[in-house]
């Protein structure tokens, strides 16, 4: 499938450089950080459970058995696979990293409990990676008011970075920001004249529909026609059906794994041969196994390369071959964004020194820049004003 996005080389990708208030197409996979002035600061030092003479002890909660397990399970995988590394090498500051995952079903109820028990029972140093924007939005005030660290969460949305927290670092870039640079992208460079959004009814989907508004009344234009559906959907007929109707050119799509694949398949289904965009939510080697040749032409946003479209280097060769032996099976496409916030942690952690606390954590993650891994992607780092680690991705 010569043209399917996960087949391509780097080489052959085009890059999006994303700005708030202002989103510019450019060539080159380089940072657009917007560093405001430091906000005041809480006086006194802040709580450092999780860290002992030996270890230091992180939480995360993720989706194992429930809609998003083709995320949720990767995503743990490659942040156990970055402890490992970690510990063997001698940890830091001789102090290993004892991870402890609870499973959320993609369920805000359960993502609580689960969160009561690693700030209470376990007494976590920092949550990170924690998946999912409905379960985050429910579970995440309570990591911050017991003065817990929010690292790295799973999710695009803007909560995991503003409004200004210090104890809080997102990682992924926004739906908001993919979507509105998709847009743009499909009107300038694709020039598509008619919108159509289908939608996951909650934040998530809801995050790419605002953005996709808002991005087309720069260009004097409006959404032709919009349909949601509830998140565990299956069936996409009507929605499709309604978009076909309204002859739109291109789909949006507010969608995650399995019903990117569900529009696609049902499209194909109905002998609609439309263009379809996705945020990173629904850029995963899964969306290809479940759909196959219905996912042939799907455009995407990326700040992480997918496993198909990275260059085989030799580190990132070996780093696959660990993770084979590791877990028996090869790897998804949600197993980069744990690796590379485990790392990212273990970076911080390392720059604090052997005093490691909640402060000097921060004063040291604030400091990272231009973070990568074996992985490629968009260069990642923050500020003392800046809590999102990227403003840049990749169609």
């Amino acid at each position: 499938m010569a043209n399917t996005l996960l087949s391509k080389s780097v080489g052959e990708i085009r890059r999006t450089v994303l700005r708030t208030g202002a989103i510019a197409l450019a060539g080159a996979l380089a940072v657009t950080c917007i560093v405001a002035p430091a906000p005041a600061r809480t006086a006194g030092p802040l709580p450092t459970q999780g860290v002992s003479a030996t270890e230091i002890v992180l939480g995360s909660h993720q989706d194992l058995s429930g809609p998003v397990r083709a995320i949720g399970e990767p995503l743990k995988y490659g942040m156990e696979l970055a402890v490992d590394e970690i510990n063997t090498a001698g940890g830091i500051h001789g102090r290993t990293i004892r991870l402890i995952v609870e499973d959320s079903g993609f369920d805000p109820k359960k993502a609580v409990l689960a969160t009561q028990k690693l700030l209470e029972k376990d007494e976590i140093f920092a949550m990170i990676g924690a998946l999912g924007t409905a379960p985050n939005q429910a579970s995440m005030p309570l990591v911050l008011e017991k003065g817990v660290l929010a690292l790295f969460t799973g999710t695009p949305a803007d909560f995991t970075y503003a409004p200004f927290h210090k104890l809080k670092f997102g990682l992924a870039v926004p739906y908001g920001e993919q979507m509105r640079a998709a847009t743009r992208y499909s009107v300038e460079k694709l020039a598509k004249k008619k919108f159509g959004v289908l939608y996951q009814d909650d934040e998530t989907g809801q995050n790419v529909l605002r953005a996709v508004e808002e991005q087309l009344k720069v260009h004097g234009m409006t959404v032709a026609e919009k349909t949601s559906y509830k998140r565990g959907a299956s069936d996409f007929a009507t929605q499709i059906a309604l978009l076909k109707a309204a002859n739109v050119d291109i789909v949006m799509l507010g969608t995650i794994i399995r019903e990117t694949a569900g529009a696609m398949i049902e499209a194909q289904k109905q002998g609609w041969p439309v263009d379809m965009f996705v945020s990173q939510a629904g850029l995963n080697n899964r969306v290809v196994e479940l759909g196959g040749a219905a996912t042939e032409g799907l455009y995407a946003m990326a700040q992480l390369l997918p496993l198909a479209s990275q260059p085989a280097t030799p580190e990132l060769t070996a780093l696959i071959e660990r993770y084979k032996k590791k877990f028996g099976r090869d790897p998804d496409d949600g197993m980069i964004f744990g690796y590379v916030a485990m790392q990212l942690f273990a970076e911080g952690a390392r720059r604090a020194g052997r005093d490691l606390t909640t402060d000097s954590f921060v004063a040291a993650l604030e400091q990272v820049r231009d973070f990568k891994t074996a992985f490629a992607g968009v260069p990642i780092g923050y500020g003392p004003g800046e809590r999102l680690a990227a403003r840049t991705a990749i169609v």
